[in-house]
């Protein structure tokens, strides 16, 4: 697996090469006469240019390998925790009391309790008029299985429960949804499923393969302005694959 150090040194050979090349380059441009013939200088450029781009597309493979390594690893902690989404907040509320209220209401879920879940808090910077989700942990992994299982109960009510994804994987599954549909779109374990159109399923792990697969099905996502270019759209994608770690600290 490639790691940090690995693109490290390949970086600094690479601008150790450059370096040489260009030095080479500048030498050969001072010391040449007026009017002389620069074709063999061209031909060398044209070489330089390619080999330039080829060491820049294997560490952007590398940065690619890496990137998604470390969104395996940060998910694979995030599976723990859970998302309760539309719970209106209140001054003073009791967070953990809230969520076993709702929980043993809407989910027959009886035995849990306030002490029950670990971690019980809301996530993210408080805003006027938007009630942020709760992240949750419970003690006992058998009532996060249940209340999984059963959160269909919550259909009809403003209460919802998500997976606690990656940014990266957010986003994938956000830009899914558009593409695809809210109900052909579904998470299981930190992985993003969806259902096409011609009825097959499958499993996307990237945005990009999520923006392949709509254009393969017709399903362009809507923007304003003017096309994206595919050079524009790489870079995109390369952004949005960054990982931004998100902080869950109590607000």
């Amino acid at each position: 697996m490639t790691t940090l150090a690995d693109i490290a040194e390949n970086q600094r050979l690479f601008m150790l090469s450059i370096n040489q090349r260009m030095a080479s380059f500048e030498d050969h441009l001072k010391t040449s006469s007026p009017g002389a013939d620069l074709s063999g200088l061209h031909k060398d450029f044209a070489a330089f240019k390619v080999h330039v781009w080829s060491v820049l597309s294997a560490l952007q493979l590398q940065i690619t390998e890496l990137t998604r390594s470390v969104d395996i690893i940060e998910m694979r902690h995030r599976k723990k925790f859970l998302l309760l989404g539309g719970v209106p907040e209140t001054p003073g509320e009791k967070v953990p009391e809230v969520v076993a209220t709702i929980f043993q209401s809407k989910l027959g879920l009886a035995d849990l309790r306030p002490s029950s879940l670990t971690v019980c808090h809301r996530l993210g910077a408080a805003s006027e008029g938007h009630a942020r989700p709760i992240l949750f942990r419970c003690a006992d992994s058998t009532f996060r299985g249940l209340i999984w299982k059963s959160k269909t109960k919550l259909k009809g009510s403003p209460y919802v429960v998500s997976e606690f994804l990656t940014r990266q994987r957010q986003t994938t599954f956000s830009t899914a949804r558009k593409l695809f549909g809210v109900t052909n779109v579904w998470t299981m374990d930190g992985n993003i499923n969806l259902k096409l159109p011609d009825g097959k399923r499958r499993r996307v792990f990237t945005l990009e393969e999520v923006v392949e697969l709509g254009a393969e099905h017709g399903k362009l996502l809507e923007r304003e302005g003017p096309p994206v270019s595919h050079t524009e759209s790489n870079s995109a994608l390369a952004l949005v694959s960054s990982r931004s770690r998100r902080v869950t600290k109590r607000k």
